[in-house]
């Protein structure tokens, strides 16, 4: 490991921590990339992103939890850094009308639904309970941009299915809204909130919410697919995400671009 390096990036291949590398580099920054398998390191990691989590815990929970919350807690506790941010996710607002980052998160016990957030709630309150104040957490809309590989959530595989089989599947209410933000403007703000930041706790999120039909209509006249919908009696909203605390801080405004961005996206998109 060479003694300048600026930032370490865990969960460097995937769709955010690649993106985020491909920024650094650009600015010139020395980057470590650790291997997947290593989590304790001799000597000061500086700037750390952890981006390392699993999406399908209900399909796979071991995976999920060693994903979401054991890795991170034996990274985060045996290592030398200067700052580390976790990367969680808006998730955690499931069913609230309240999404500051101060309010109260909404947990069912009983519900399948909340088992992902159980496990982000976990992390982040890992990562605030320690004393360090330079231990931060992120919570992360839905994110568009490039380097999606083999994602499966929702719009890559949207875009993926146009492409690949000229049909998509919308299988909840057209009329459900969900929240993207351009991911350049989040890896913007994460590395704002790693050189100077007030607060332990941010929400990086869109101020607007998009139909899922809306997205899908722009899919089809890109790609002249064919949607199919179904289960259209549930309908599912996301929650509005208050982003005021980087709006006061970091004087922060989305681009809200993604009718523009979906085409660049398909273009350069990989099956």
């Amino acid at each position: 490991m060479k003694e300048n390096i600026k930032y370490t990036i865990f969960g460097h291949s995937g769709f955010l921590g690649s993106n985020i590398v491909k920024y650094l580099k650009k600015k010139k920054y020395e980057v470590f990339l650790p291997s997947r398998n290593k989590i304790k390191f001799s000597k000061n990691l500086n700037n750390v992103i952890y981006c390392i989590g699993s999406d399908n815990v209900l399909e796979n929970p071991e995976k999920g939890i060693e994903s979401n919350l054991k890795l991170l807690s034996k990274i985060l506790l045996k290592n030398k850094f200067k700052k580390f941010i976790f990367i969680s996710s808006t998730r955690v607002y499931l069913n609230s009308k309240n999404t500051k980052e101060n309010d109260n998160i909404k947990i069912n016990i009983n519900s399948k639904d909340y088992f992902y957030n159980l496990l982000q709630a976990s992390s982040e309150n890992l990562c605030l309970s320690q004393k360090n104040k330079n231990i931060k957490v992120v919570r992360l809309s839905n994110l568009y941009g490039f380097n999606f590989k083999k994602q499966t959530y929702l719009l890559p595989n949207l875009i993926r299915n146009s492409k690949k089989n000229k049909k998509i599947n919308i299988s909840i209410n057209k009329k459900s809204k969900k929240n993207y933000l351009n991911i350049y403007d989040a890896i913007g703000i994460i590395i704002k909130i790693v050189n100077r930041s007030k607060y332990r706790l941010y929400n990086i999120a869109s101020d607007k919410r998009v139909t899922i039909e809306k997205i899908a209509l722009v899919i089809k006249k890109l790609t002249n697919c064919k949607i199919i919908y179904s289960n259209q009696k549930i309908k599912y909203d996301e929650p509005i995400i208050n982003i005021s605390r980087i709006k006061k801080e970091y004087k922060f405004v989305p681009k809200n671009n993604l009718d523009f961005f979906l085409s660049e996206i398909i273009k350069k998109f990989s099956t």
